[in-house]
């Protein structure tokens, strides 16, 4: 028996038809499948990248590393440079917002610094390929993306850092400096002490935020000896 329609009247008066339940259905399970081969290549594609880099990785490679054909893959995203871009924007907003909360519950620049820190390393270690990505990109970290998305996010981690950086300052709490080039120094140097935490195979966190965090501390603070900084429970 072939599958019932409804019509029915728009805002405009005119009538239309309406999907059946089986059809409304089948298109459900469609999208589905279509989200579950998404989030498959971009996990795949990811590993992929941070093993080889993105100009060595291979839409091919790809493939074979999510077990599904060139063509589903096509399907999904329509080149390389369409699955890296998206890596970089999704994992970047979300490694953004996970800082943000941190220092969100944090009191004062020193705290606010220490456990943006201590969540950065977090999310780093959980998305290990990610930060292979970056290591391989042969970009400097102190040079700002061009490309739309990343480069926005790249532009809002900075303002917040050298924000909180200026309210130290002002609080006598940190040693007088550019703002700005300091953001820049301290990114730097948690993307590289990170990235080398993840290539040795350092597996502890906590231990690799408590070294990250010590240098942080001596690096901009005037008093650092005299400074605990409580862990976020």
């Amino acid at each position: 028996m072939p599958a019932m329609t409804r019509c029915s009247e728009d805002r405009s008066g005119e009538r239309r038809t309406m999907p059946s339940k089986r059809e409304s259905a089948a298109s459900r399970l469609d999208d589905a499948r279509a989200r579950m081969y998404r989030d498959l290549i971009f996990d795949s594609a990811e590993f992929v990248f941070g093993r080889k880099g993105f100009e060595g990785a291979t839409m091919q490679e790809i493939a074979a590393e999510a077990g599904v054909s060139l063509k589903t893959v096509y399907a999904s995203f329509p080149g390389k440079q369409n699955i890296y871009l998206e890596i970089m924007a999704v994992r970047g907003r979300a490694m953004s917002e996970a800082v943000r909360r941190a220092r969100e519950d944090a009191e004062g620049p020193i705290e606010q610094l220490s456990q943006g820190a201590r969540a950065f390393v977090r999310f780093a270690l959980e998305h290990a390929d990610w930060m292979r990505i970056h290591t391989r990109s042969r970009t400097s970290w102190a040079e700002r993306p061009e490309t739309g998305g990343v480069a926005e996010l790249w532009d809002e981690g900075m303002s917040a850092d050298a924000a909180l950086l200026r309210e130290g300052m002002e609080l006598g709490l940190f040693w007088q400096e550019e703002p700005q080039e300091l953001a820049l120094v301290l990114q730097a140097l948690e993307k590289v002490q990170v990235s080398q935490a993840i290539e040795s195979g350092e597996s502890d966190v906590e231990a690799v935020a408590d070294r990250l965090v010590e240098r942080l501390l001596r690096l901009v603070c005037k008093n650092p000896n005299q400074i605990e900084v409580r862990e976020a429970g």
